[in-house]
């Protein structure tokens, strides 16, 4: 009896070490061993097949910004819907919400619902529902959004939340009546402590900034501070340089750029975060030189972030390199111009995968899925996405 004890505490604690290590990382990746073990139907020994754009179920008009999220045995996405553009906003179309899709095998997917849909006039969340994410955090679910409401006076953009018991609603705004932050991007992270920490973008000054969160007030319980922001720039020295919007983003005229110095430079945003092996990653994308994701990486939460430097996954247009002082080097058989904006997810193997939206030149934004690839050292590998037929091997852990 004392050996079959000692026994099922011994091998307790290496099945408990391994799904600590391996499920360290936040939000859908704090996945029991069990639901693990049992995912997504594919028996061990098989391979996943892919190509990229993912396009099967998905709106024609595409999608933005795709999250995809692991719960129950499927797979989920939500993405900014269309119209992505207020030039697409034709004839009093407007995006309808936060959307919500499923899949059994993440290549065909089907329409659910928009599970936070767009509200009344009344409402500070009325217009643009850009790059919703949907975080399950202590057994609810809690769907994000970016909205705007010029009428009421929340020009730019403003984020917000709803919670529900169940990931395809009912879902209450719990930011009803007024905004968490001002800043576009929000998403959450649920540290290993249990608490919970929102990230945000908000322009070229304050780049990517957070603070810890109370979700059932929907309120911010500390002072934002700035994680990370936008590499150097030189402005034109010409007084009659003509301003430009800072994206839509944000209610404000920037001046004219004369100079990137990187390839973050333009502005950032898209912030996800993740911990790995006790280091926190903070992904982000900027659309300097065409859409590419870089991250920083910090042994705290609050910090200090550190970048890594150049991206390692997006793609770059050649027509912007051209345009802004930068070299155009990319695969000429690739496909896209444009791929950006990731989340990060459990794949087909077990492994962490990111999800964005892609570009191909001609062709509507949609899906793309690819492995995130650690080095010994905690770096990630640099990779470009890819366009043809994948084969990934589902192996045993």
């Amino acid at each position: 009896m004392k050996l079959y004890l000692i026994l099922c505490l011994f091998f307790s604690g290496i099945l408990t070490a391994v799904a600590q290590d391996y499920v360290e990382s936040q939000n859908e990746l704090h996945l029991s061993w069990k639901a693990e073990y049992n995912r997504h139907r594919i028996k061990k020994g098989r391979v996943f097949q892919y190509q990229n754009p993912i396009t099967t179920g998905i709106d024609t008009n595409g999608v933005r910004d795709c999250q995809v999220f692991w719960d129950r045995n499927r797979w989920y996405m939500t993405a900014t819907s269309f119209p992505h553009w207020e030039s697409q906003e034709t004839n009093g179309q407007l995006n309808k919400g936060v959307v919500l899709y499923r899949s059994e095998d993440l290549k065909k997917w089907k329409f659910i619902k928009y599970i936070v849909p767009r509200p009344e006039k009344d409402k500070w969340y009325y217009h643009r529902f850009w790059a919703p994410e949907i975080h399950k955090i202590k057994g609810k679910y809690y769907a994000l959004f970016s909205c705007r409401n010029d009428s009421l006076g929340y020009k730019g953009q403003y984020g917000g939340y709803a919670v529900s018991d169940r990931i395809s609603g009912p879902y209450r705004v719990v930011t009803d009546t007024a905004p968490l932050v001002e800043g576009n991007d929000l998403t959450f992270f649920e540290d290993t402590d249990g608490q919970v920490w929102a990230f945000w973008r908000y322009g070229r000054g304050a780049g990517i900034r957070f603070a810890k969160v109370n979700l059932e007030k929907g309120e911010l319980v500390s002072d934002p501070e700035t994680a990370i922001t936008s590499g150097a720039i030189e402005y034109s020295p010409d007084s009659e340089a003509k301003t430009q919007k800072d994206s839509g983003y944000i209610a404000r005229l920037d001046p004219a750029v004369a100079i990137y110095h990187s390839w973050d430079a333009i502005g950032i945003e898209g912030p996800y975060v993740i911990k790995v092996k006790g280091t926190y990653y903070l992904f982000y994308s900027s659309w300097t030189r065409g859409y590419e994701v870089g991250y920083a990486t910090a042994p705290k939460i609050t910090g200090p972030w550190t970048k890594n430097g150049e991206p390692f996954y997006g793609m770059k247009n050649k027509e912007l390199c051209l345009k802004r002082g930068f070299t155009w080097d990319e695969n000429p058989e690739n496909p896209f111009i444009h791929v950006g904006h990731n989340q990060v997810f459990l794949g087909a193997d077990g492994h962490l995968w990111l999800s964005c939206h892609g570009i191909a030149a001609g062709k509507k934004p949609m899906l793309v899925i690819d492995p995130i690839l650690f080095e010994q050292d905690g770096t990630i590998q640099k990779r470009e996405p890819s366009y043809t037929l994948q084969t990934v091997p589902i192996v045993n852990r």
